[in-house]
């Protein structure tokens, strides 16, 4: 999912936007013009999930529409189960994805309809909370390593990832959620040496993703900085000496780290490949698919859009831009979509079909 309007550069925030578009990775054809019916105007995209938009408004309220279908159903109030203060109904006035980084939806078509609902990430603590569409209230989830960076739903159960590397799985199966397992492998040694090497030039983004019956655990690296020959640089070197104004230099995904969890071993084992598998990762239900089944991908890369929630409104020039696929076997990033904008506005979302 793309903005379809042309945001210039000079434009203030907020100009420029004339809808949405889809864009189709197998044909390359960009839909313009969606009609979403206003609901992604009247919220902010949080999450997309099984073919499932997750908005939030400004007065907390979250909802799930499905742009296929059409459907759309009303959640309830993050102010009814949780914690929620004047500071937190600030927060998701101004800045709804700083409260919420990531939502998902549970749902396994028309299995079972009664366990449907919205698992998020949630406050300043990044912890869990969850709410069926039976009930319409939230409440928390007994998380044991908050803050969380990832949360991903399949066969009825909920992962979620820590910051430090850590894994809880809840099964939703029965009456209220179980927690089936709680594993702390040790934090990969390459990851933290790079982040340390280059603290100043990359920040690092965690995702979880459920690929061929395994857990992965994948790092991404953001470059802070990057000038146009694709090197990461010191925020210091943006000024010199003779510039009267600083350069403009956005951040951008250079390097990814991809681990499997080793359940026997209580490990994270690096992976030099992802097979016949491709992976989408950003804003949406980190997912892996077999690249047969995901015309006009490369097997063994990592499709990306941006999620740096701290960045993507930082300036009117950039933000929303950070997207392409990364391949495990050369390490190149490289463009999927053809734009020379680096302002995107809606932030761009993976999302799957799914008629119900």
């Amino acid at each position: 999912m793309l903005p379809s309007g042309r945001v210039e550069e000079g434009e203030e925030d907020g100009e420029g936007e004339s809808g949405i578009s889809f864009f189709n990775l197998a044909e390359k054809i960009e839909y313009r013009d969606v009609c979403m019916c206003g609901e992604v105007y009247e919220g902010c995209c949080i999450g997309s999930s099984h073919g499932w938009l997750v908005l939030l408004d400004e007065t907390a309220n979250l909802s799930v529409f499905n742009p296929f279908s059409g459907a759309q159903i009303q959640v309830g109030s993050l102010k009814e189960g949780l914690e929620f203060t004047d500071v937190d109904a600030y927060t998701v006035k101004e800045d709804p994805r700083a409260f919420v980084p990531k939502a998902i939806v549970m749902s396994d078509g028309e299995k079972n309809k009664d366990k449907d609902g919205v698992v998020l990430i949630y406050g300043s603590r990044k912890k869990l909370a969850f709410c069926t569409y039976r009930d319409g209230k939230f409440m928390d989830l007994d998380g044991a390593h908050q803050p969380y960076h990832d949360i991903i739903y399949y066969d009825n159960v909920v992962c979620a990832l820590s910051d430090t590397g850590s894994v809880e799985v809840w099964d939703f199966s029965g009456s209220f959620p179980t927690k089936i397992m709680d594993m702390t492998p040790s934090f990969p040694l390459k990851t933290a040496n790079f982040g340390r090497s280059f603290r100043d030039l990359y920040s690092s983004h965690f995702y979880l993703v459920e690929s061929c019956g395994e857990l992965l655990f994948v790092v991404r690296f953001i470059g802070e900085f990057v000038d146009g020959d694709g090197k990461p640089v010191q925020e210091a070197d943006l000024l010199s000496d003779e510039d009267t104004q600083p350069k403009i230099c956005p951040y951008k995904t250079l390097l990814f780290h991809v681990y499997r969890l080793d359940l026997h071993e209580k490990k994270w084992v690096e992976m030099e490949s992802l097979g016949d598998q491709v992976v989408f990762l950003g804003g949406n239900h980190s997912m892996s698919l077999r690249v047969g089944d995901c015309p006009g991908c490369v097997k063994d890369s990592i499709y990306f859009t941006d999620s740096y929630w701290e960045r993507v409104d930082e300036d009117y020039s950039y933000g929303g831009h950070d997207m392409g696929y990364y391949n495990l076997r050369d390490r190149s990033v490289k463009p999927f979509y053809d734009t020379h904008r680096c302002k995107m506005k809606p932030i761009p979302f993976w999302v799957v079909p799914n008629p119900w």
